[in-house]
């Protein structure tokens, strides 16, 4: 009869497993991921663009840039649907503005300092298709020519929005030149580390506008670029 030889070292192996079993199943009941008590979120959106108007011998021409620096925070529901947004500070730095009115008998101009308004952001609110994040923003505009004129068209600036909520009547998307509006994140990502994306685009508008005392041509042009950065913590 053969004799069967235990080998100690398997003995040993099988005393350590033993030991680590209790240590597997605590594991095995823990989390796959911890998810963060809240996010700190960032939004920096820069814009350059140009806009001109035409009334028979009267002519507007105007230029601006800006910067908007908009930062808060978001935190879970405790359904575990959807996000609860938190605005913390908005900030309106770098801006530069100049229009022009050239007429027969003279030529007036308006700085920065001398428009009415100024762009306004507004962080509308984080919506979920599918597996993604989608950011609903907009810059408010403000009426030009911001010199004195018969007419008062809404100036366009950059938004997420398929068409301006204060201009409903205007789309904004179908004039996309290029780049994206959409401004979204991957949700998964938001979980494992901070995250930063950047996106750009041009927009362009030209038509005519009746229901003044002349038609009016407008031309309207602007680049967006947007930073956005979020920050989990746990």
């Amino acid at each position: 009869m053969d004799k069967k030889v235990f080998n100690p070292f398997f003995l040993l192996f099988l005393g350590s497993l033993s030991l680590l079993l209790p240590a597997f199943r605590l594991f095995s009941l823990l989390p796959e991921k911890a998810t963060p008590l809240w996010w700190d979120l960032k939004i920096v959106i820069l814009a350059d663009g140009e806009y001109r108007l035409k009334q028979q011998n009267i002519s507007y021409s105007g230029d601006y840039s800006f910067k908007i620096v908009w930062t808060g925070s978001i935190e879970k529901e405790k359904d575990d649907k959807d996000y609860i947004l938190y605005h913390q500070e908005c900030h309106l730095s770098n801006w530069k503005a100049e229009e022009k009115k050239i007429s027969p008998e003279l030529v007036q101009t308006k700085k920065e300092n001398d428009f009415k308004e100024k762009p306004i952001f507004h962080l509308k609110y984080l919506l979920r298709k599918e597996k993604n994040l989608h950011f609903h923003f907009m810059v408010e505009g403000f009426p030009i020519p911001q010199n004195e004129s018969d007419c008062k068209i809404y100036l366009h600036l950059p938004c997420y929005s398929e068409s301006s909520e204060l201009n409903p009547d205007t789309e904004y998307a179908p004039f996309l030149l290029e780049g994206s509006n959409q401004i979204f994140l991957g949700e998964k990502e938001i979980y494992a580390a901070p995250v930063k994306k950047e996106f750009s685009w041009t927009w362009e508008l030209q038509k005519w506008t009746l229901g003044f005392k002349y038609p009016t041509r407008l031309f309207n042009h602007h680049k967006a670029k947007l930073r956005l950065s979020i920050t989990p913590h746990y």
